[in-house]
């Protein structure tokens, strides 16, 4: 055969380019449908680690919740003693202190929605994991399923 010219191979190596990847992106896909079963042999153990990871988000949510009461009830004195100053400005010290605590509780709240929010990350984490299973659990082979869902990244940082 004639030798391929300059964008012809260029054309083949791209082809083969392109099916290696494929057969990568294959491999990878039963490697990681393997381990999948391996880590969760039956739906229980899958369902105990779901709660094991949610359970470390709600034990921060229950933090959370626990110093807002926490700025809640130093709040209170402190607005007792601003009934003080009806007509005035605040003092300094008094007005540094509700702010700080403004600031406190505002983080605390965002923190809380934070969490909420990844809570609901790892449920949809868990779910598509759960429905890949169940598929590879009634028979389905390694690999032939796809690719995983790609997970949201709007999971904060820690």
């Amino acid at each position: 055969p004639p030798t391929p010219t300059a964008d012809e191979r260029a054309e083949i190596e791209a082809r083969e380019r392109r099916a290696a990847e494929a057969r990568a992106a294959q491999a990878d896909a039963a490697r990681r449908d393997r381990n999948l079963m391996a880590r969760y042999p039956n739906e229980d153990a899958h369902q105990r680690a779901r709660e094991a990871a949610l359970e470390t988000v709600r034990v921060a949510i229950r933090a959370s919740d626990q110093r807002l009461k926490l700025l809640a009830s130093e709040r209170k004195p402190l607005l007792d003693e601003a009934e003080f100053y009806p007509a005035r400005p605040l003092p300094p010290k008094l007005r540094q202190a509700l702010d700080a605590n403004d600031a406190a509780t505002e983080a605390q709240r965002v923190a809380m929605a934070n969490q909420e929010a990844e809570l609901v990350r790892i449920n949809k984490l868990y779910d598509a994991e759960l429905e890949r299973l169940r598929r590879l659990w009634a028979g389905a082979r390694p690999g032939t399923l796809g690719p995983m869902p790609a997970e949201p990244s709007s999971a904060p940082a820690r």
